[in-house]
């Protein structure tokens, strides 16, 4: 948790140095949300994610639009009629064809002035004016996104084939959100919903859970600035991740990323992130904001894709027992918090009979580097035979720690009068999984 928490300030503090400001004034001050990057929305059509996040102004005419970057106008357009006009500024030039990066505003107002395609804007420049936004008399809003498309103009109106292709909250500043994402029941009175591996309406109680499972969590975050309506501050979290660990400790899937709102997004994908059926039924509208998170649909990585949807917790691989559920929700400026649910497997399999699962991925040398004494440590959840080898740098055998089969659990070895060098611990299993950790040996 505290090496997680470190890598995501070092993070925060590499974008601060890339941030752009606001794209509505003051842009230097920070503005209330009415959606965010990856909301699940659903208008009475299709579901889909919505592509960006919207900057909430009052409703006062003539509220302005200025470039966060400087850039060339290679789009405007709408999409559907006189609310949804758009400019799209790219941060390479006209003459540029290739694929390149650039900004996208929405709602600006067509009858009044703005930017035309091919002109050339400033960071911090007047680009154009929101349009009163007649949904609603209470607020107007700019639909902020960082875009990618290919052509000298991107005008393929309304049929646009940009990329949403990253979260504005990462790089967007200043920001002072100090509130963290918020937990809700998922179903009933437990905090997880457990259904059947992509299956609508075939839920099971947290006991006795049997095969291929997907673990469905409800989640919204606040960015801490309110519009006003606490229905449209409920907004996705950035990212989302999962651990499993049994009632003594032992973790059967370490902390697992989930769902990460960081990077493109792809409405195919929208069922896969949102689970949607008469018991967890994600809604995001005017009247109405409930996220319903499958976070077992996912390979790990932060890349949303479509075959995700075969993640599962596979319960039969566990053996029987009591397990602990945990999982984590993240916002853009590092506020998370972690919530749990206990459950139990009857497959009418014993733990020692249990299918190989390695218990800690991070099979580990510590302290490292070391002067000259270390540890290494990982564990087993079933028992099974193990060979433990250390290698020096050139890939000579300098130790066999172990050879033969070790009881289900947590085990370390102590490696004690190793000479300064770099050297290589490899873990082979009888599932035929191996695992190597690097340690670095300093003088003493």
């Amino acid at each position: 948790m505290k090496s997680l928490r470190l890598w995501l300030v070092f993070c925060l503090s590499v974008l601060t140095a890339l941030a752009t400001n606001w794209p509505i004034p003051p842009v230097t001050s920070v503005h209330p949300l009415g959606n965010n990057w990856g909301n699940f929305q659903n208008y009475g059509g299709s579901s889909y994610f919505h592509p960006g996040i919207d900057v909430i102004t009052p409703d006062t005419a003539g509220a302005e639009v200025r470039a966060v970057r400087h850039g060339w106008v290679k789009a405007w357009g709408t999409i559907q009629a006189d609310l949804h006009y758009r400019v799209a500024v790219c941060d390479t030039n006209s003459s540029y064809t290739g694929r390149a990066e650039g900004w996208l505003y929405a709602h600006v107002d067509a009858a009044r002035w703005h930017k035309n395609t091919g002109d050339e804007v400033q960071e911090g420049e007047l680009i154009g004016y929101l349009v009163d936004w007649p949904l609603d008399a209470t607020f107007d809003h700019c639909h902020f996104a960082r875009i990618s498309d290919t052509g000298a103009t991107w005008m393929r109106f309304p049929n646009v084939t940009w990329w949403f292709i990253q979260n504005p909250l990462t790089i967007i500043r200043p920001n002072t959100d100090n509130a963290v994402p918020v937990f809700e029941n998922a179903r009933s009175s437990n905090r997880f919903a457990i259904c059947r591996d992509n299956v609508n309406n075939s839920y099971i109680g947290p006991t006795g859970l049997t095969g291929d499972v997907d673990i469905i969590a409800k989640i919204y975050d606040k960015t801490g600035t309110t519009t006003g309506d606490p229905t449209w501050d409920e907004l996705a979290p950035l990212r989302i991740e999962h651990m499993i660990r049994r009632a003594d400790g032992l973790i059967v899937r370490p902390w697992t990323r989930s769902v990460d709102f960081s990077n493109r997004l792809d409405d195919n994908c929208i069922n896969v992130i949102y689970k949607d059926d008469n018991t967890c039924n994600s809604r995001g509208d005017y009247d109405y904001r409930d996220y319903y998170f499958i976070v077992t649909n996912t390979d790990g990585d932060s890349i949303m894709e479509t075959t995700d949807a075969q993640g599962k917790w596979a319960t039969a691989s566990v053996g029987d027992g009591t397990y602990w559920i945990l999982v984590r929700a993240w916002d853009a400026y590092g506020n998370s918090t972690t919530d749990s649910m206990q459950v139990t497997t009857a497959n009418g399999v014993a733990m020692e009979e249990a299918p190989f699962v390695m218990l800690n991925r991070e099979f580990r040398a510590f302290p490292n580097p070391s002067p000259g004494r270390t540890c290494l440590e990982f564990g087993i959840g079933r028992t099974a035979g193990v060979k433990l080898r250390l290698f020096d740098n050139t890939g000579r055998l300098v130790r066999t720690l172990a050879d033969g089969r070790l009881a289900c659990g947590k085990h370390q070895f102590r490696l004690d009068g190793l000479a300064t060098g770099i050297y290589l611990a490899e873990l082979e299993l009888d599932s035929g999984d191996t695992y190597r950790a690097k340690l670095v040996v300093m003088e003493k």
